[in-house]
């Protein structure tokens, strides 16, 4: 008959702060998660920027670097980089929520691979660009150096983070209706609480 109930629980003060914190964006664990995951993105992205100069036209393998004009293959290259890296950080995110499937229950790993990819894609282009700045010789008769190996379309950016979150979305989706019924009663009752 001395226990406390909920409401005496809750009315404490304080106390439903700290319930409430425990699921919260920025709990202990939800920050080792996002520091984690941020560290993951950047190196994902400083990978991409390094394969783009090497791979794009006008870069360190393909062409000879002096058509400065042809800057679509260019964006296209890291266009595709960007797609293959949302897909790559959508399985990895995927697989530690397979191992720990509590971290499902905040934002913080949809948000977490939304910002990383964005910050992942943004050291990509930055990368690419440092090293076709470092490693190209300018031309005499270039009007502007900044053209020599550069990103003329900024909305190539965005290809990462919709990439992993129309996969995430679509993973979550279909493993709703093609999942086994116990599961989703499960995963029903998870969100009615």
């Amino acid at each position: 008959m001395n226990e406390p109930t909920a409401e005496a629980a809750l009315s404490s003060p304080g106390s439903a702060q700290r319930a409430h914190a425990s699921g919260t964006l920025w709990s202990k664990s939800n920050k080792a998660f996002w520091r984690r995951w941020l560290a993951i993105t950047l190196v994902l992205g400083a990978v991409m920027g390094v394969a783009w100069f090497v791979l794009a036209p006008g870069g360190a393998i393909y062409g000879d670097g002096s058509d400065y004009d042809s800057w679509f293959p260019r964006d296209a290259a890291l266009a595709l980089l960007m797609l293959v890296a949302g897909v790559v950080a959508s399985v990895l995110l995927l697989r530690q929520g397979r191992k720990t499937p509590r971290i499902w229950t905040t934002a913080a790993p949809t948000l977490a691979l939304l910002v990383g990819a964005l910050a992942g894609s943004v050291l990509a282009w930055r990368t690419g660009v440092f090293a076709g700045d470092l490693f190209h010789t300018l031309p005499e008769n270039l009007s502007n150096p900044s053209i020599v190996f550069s990103l003329r379309s900024p909305s190539v950016l965005l290809i990462w983070p919709l990439t992993s979150a129309a996969v995430l979305f679509l993973t979550h989706l279909f493993g709703y209706y093609f999942g086994k019924p116990e599961k989703r009663e499960e995963m029903e009752q998870g969100e009615e609480q």
